[in-house]
This record gives structure tokens, C-alpha cells and sequence, in this order.
């Protein structure tokens, strides 16, 4: 199954502090022990995860027992008495950690604390669980080849602890993602196609065409989601292109309203000028000057 100590031993190394975009986790320890003997009632200030990966046993819970046998989970919470007794040769994966309130999201961690500390205590057949592959991934095999890099741990780890409100049973308490998520991906994608082809008309129908969505749906998710007309949008990245051109390169100016999508240098200039108070060839040469200061 696994390389019990080595697998202790890296986990505690590489993978305390685990940190992420809304969650960060301190972890006080790693267990990874074969034959783990019975406790005294006691009692943190932390949380503790286990995994039965062999053997029997019993976890006393504040006033509930629960029969401990391969494939079960179960989690010790801050604060609650809890024990394992009546072991028979128990092997048992445990983690003991904390999120970090200062260093986390205060709604990813409010949404966090809420699902664990109102979820399961205790789980039986996970051995083939998602969460419980993450785990065992993270371990070293008995033969030792395939053991995954250190640097991958902390973020391994990082992800099997977020996983545990959905392993509790609790993730419809968790942060559910933006329902405008599918919105902003759209917006992304025409944006990019927008960039990379300026030197095109670029129509409301040619990139709704590309992403393809309607030009009606189109121009929704322009409008509830950027607050910009499609139209604007077009523009705005226009005299962008042109702007970095004009301060990029040495390119015509004539040159630089036709890479960038612009009916005329006569257009181009009288868009410029309004955008930014002055001609583009004003605006390079003022530029030239300040970089020669």
C-alpha cells in the first residue's frame, strides 16, 4: 500500500502551509501510521480528518460511538471530546489542520468552517472515493517508483482539504460557482477574437459566429455583463492596438489605422484626438520627447 514513514515524513516536510486564491490552511501535523494504538478522551482546538486504510476499531465522538473499519472516514472537530479505542491493528491516515482566518477569504472561510462543522462525522466506504485517491496519491507507493514530486504536495493537499465540505456531504454549502461564469468565458473568448482581428470589420455577426451564440445573445452579454456596447468595445481595443503601435513602432500612421481596423487616417486621427486630447502623431512625439528626458 504505502511507504508508511516516508510518507509521514515528506507530508510533514512539504506540505504544512497550504495556501490558495480563497483558503489557506495551516497543517499541525501528518499521520501516516500503521497499527495505531488507542487514546485517552481528549480533545483540540483544530480539526482532525482520518481515513481508516486497514484494521477496526472504535471512534468515540462526544456521545456517539462509530464502528471504524476500512473505507471509513471520520472527522474530529474543534473543541468536541472524542477518543479511538478497541483497536485491532488500525492503520489510519490523519491530517490535523486549521484554516487561516487572516489569510483566507472571509466568506470562503465562513462557508468553509460552516459545511465541515455541520456535515458528517463519520463516512464508511470511501475507499474508491475521489478524495480519498487525492490522499493516497500523495503518499509514497510501498514500491517507492511513481512517488509524485515534493513540489506537488503542498497544492495536492491543498485541494484534498477543500474537498472535504463535498466528501461530508455538505457541498451544497459551499461556494457555488457565479452563475455568470459561462457569461464571462463567452465575453473572454470575443475579446481575444477582437484582439487578434483588428484589421477585420469585426461585426456583431462575425464573432457571435465565432463563439457561437446568436447576435442577440451576443449583445446581452455585452450589455449585462461589461456594460459596453459591443460597438464600444470595438473601439476602445482599437486605440489601444494604436496606441501601443504608436509607441511601439515606427510604423506610418496610415499604416497603423489600417492594422488596426480604422476606415481612414481621417477617422483614425479624429477618434484619437478625442480619446486622448491630441493627434496620434502628436502623441508619439510627445512620447519620444519624455523617453529622451
Amino acid at each position: 500500500m504505502f511507504q508508511w514513514s516516508e510518507s509521514e515524513m515528506r507530508l510533514n516536510r512539504y506540505a504544512r502551509l497550504l495556501a490558495g486564491d480563497e483558503l489557506t490552511f495551516h497543517v499541525h501535523y501528518w499521520g501516516v501510521v500503521r497499527h495505531l494504538p488507542a487514546n485517552v478522551p481528549h480533545r483540540h482546538s483544530f480539526y482532525e480528518h482520518c481515513y481508516v486504510a486497514g484494521g477496526r476499531g472504535t471512534y468515540i465522538d462526544g456521545d456517539r460511538t462509530y464502528l471504524l473499519h476500512e473505507g471509513a472516514v471520520f472527522c474530529s472537530r474543534p473543541d468536541v471530546m472524542h477518543q479511538i479505542r478497541d483497536v485491532e491493528q488500525l492503520d489510519l491516515l490523519y491530517v490535523a489542520f486549521e484554516p487561516d482566518e487572516k489569510l483566507s477569504d472571509g466568506t470562503a472561510f465562513a462557508e468553509f468552517t460552516n459545511a465541515v462543522n455541520g456535515g458528517s462525522v463519520w463516512l464508511e466506504g470511501q475507499s474508491g472515493s475521489p478524495h480519498i485517491q487525492l490522499w493516497s496519491s500523495i503518499c509514497v507507493p510501498v514500491s517507492g517508483a511513481g512517488a509524485l514530486p515534493v513540489t506537488l504536495l503542498p497544492q495536492l493537499a491543498h485541494g484534498l482539504l477543500c474537498s472535504l465540505p463535498a466528501l461530508l456531504g455538505t457541498a451544497g454549502q459551499t461556494k457555488q460557482p457565479r452563475p455568470s461564469s459561462d457569461a464571462s468565458l463567452l465575453i473572454h473568448r470575443a475579446k481575444l477574437y477582437i484582439r487578434d482581428n483588428l484589421a477585420s470589420k469585426l461585426t456583431l455577426a462575425e464573432v457571435a459566429g465565432y463563439i457561437n451564440v446568436s447576435e442577440r445573445h451576443m449583445s446581452r452579454l455585452f450589455a449585462g455583463n461589461i456594460l459596453e456596447s459591443f460597438s464600444a468595445l470595438v473601439r476602445h481595443e482599437r486605440l489601444r492596438a494604436a496606441e501601443r503601435l504608436l509607441i511601439q513602432s515606427q510604423a506610418p500612421i496610415k499604416e497603423i489605422a489600417e492594422l488596426c481596423g480604422f476606415s481612414s487616417v481621417h477617422y483614425f486621427t479624429r477618434l484619437f484626438a478625442e480619446a486622448k486630447g491630441i493627434p496620434p502623431a502628436a502623441y508619439r512625439a510627445a512620447v519620444q520627447l519624455q523617453r529622451q528626458k
